[in-house]
C-alpha cells in the first residue's frame, strides 16, 4: 500500500513540475516537437498513437474534415501523467483557426492515452 501511495505521489509531483513547462501556444508546441521528433522514443510513440487513432477512427468520429477546406496541423500536448500510469491530452493547438480545427480540438482534448516516453510531449498530426 505504501508503495502505491509513493508511486502516486511521485507521478503527481512530476505532473506538477512538467505541467508548468507545457507549451501554451502552437509555436511553443512546434518547437518542442521539432526538438523531439527525431528521437526513437518519439517515433515509437507516434507510430503507436497513429495505430490507436486509426483503429478507433478518432479523426472521423465528429465529422471534422467536412467543416472547412484545407489542411489543419494539430499539436496534441501531454504534460503530466495520470495517477494510473496513463496520460490525458490536455491541450490541442492548431496552425489555423477555423471550424475544422476547433472540431478536432474538441475531439482530442481530454482523450486518455498511453503515457508518452517523456513530458512535456507534443505530438504533431496533419489533418487533410
Amino acid at each position: 500500500m505504501r508503495r502505491q501511495i509513493a508511486a502516486v505521489f511521485v507521478l503527481s509531483v512530476c505532473g506538477i513540475a512538467t505541467a508548468a513547462d507545457a507549451p501554451r501556444s502552437y509555436a511553443e508546441a512546434e518547437a518542442l516537437w521539432r526538438n523531439s521528433r527525431d528521437k526513437s522514443e518519439y517515433q515509437d510513440y507516434a507510430a503507436a498513437f497513429a495505430q490507436y487513432n486509426n483503429s478507433l477512427r478518432l479523426d472521423e468520429r465528429d465529422g471534422c474534415y467536412s467543416l472547412s477546406p484545407g489542411p489543419v496541423t494539430l499539436m496534441l500536448v501531454i504534460s503530466r501523467a495520470d495517477a494510473d500510469g496513463f496520460a490525458t491530452i490536455e491541450r490541442v493547438l492548431s496552425d489555423v483557426d477555423n471550424a475544422k480545427a476547433r472540431c478536432f480540438q474538441r475531439s482530442y482534448t481530454g482523450l486518455r492515452t498511453k503515457l508518452p516516453p517523456f513530458l512535456p510531449f507534443a505530438l504533431q498530426m496533419g489533418m487533410g
